[in-house]
């Protein structure tokens, strides 16, 4: 199941960076409720094993093509975005580290697996 769904993700990314025309350096904005992937309400069923498998997927393919991700939180953290410093290297970081109940499992993931993760409140993006 684990690999099948790594494998969408993938797949989407693939399409979506091919029809964005992202280029190396370009920023991509995601959002995602892993709440909803597993069939459940928005915000109510944070799964950080599946934020797991979504976000490994998304930015393995990001690192393959030079992409910065941007992954916002969740209105407990309103809506705030991580991010790699270098992608933003003059923005304003606020003060928090996003939680699975507070920010989101995907958000997380991304503060847990960034070279050197960032929060800022707003970000200007390639795509998202």
């Amino acid at each position: 199941m684990k690999d099948k769904l790594a494998l969408q993700v993938r797949k989407l990314m693939e399409e979506f960076v091919e029809k964005a025309n992202l280029k190396p350096g370009n920023i991509m904005v995601i959002g995602c409720s892993t709440s909803e992937i597993i069939g459940s309400k928005i915000g109510s069923n944070s799964s950080p094993d599946t934020a797991a498998v979504v976000f490994g997927a998304i930015y393995s393919y990001a690192k393959e093509k030079g992409i910065y991700l941007a992954i916002q939180c969740c209105e407990h953290l309103n809506r705030a975005i991580v991010v790699e410093r270098k992608a933003v290297p003059f923005a304003e970081p606020v003060n928090v580290v996003p939680q699975p109940k507070a920010g989101g499992s995907f958000a997380t993931q991304a503060y847990a697996h960034f070279e050197d993760p960032v929060v800022v409140e707003e970000i200007k993006a390639d795509a998202g």
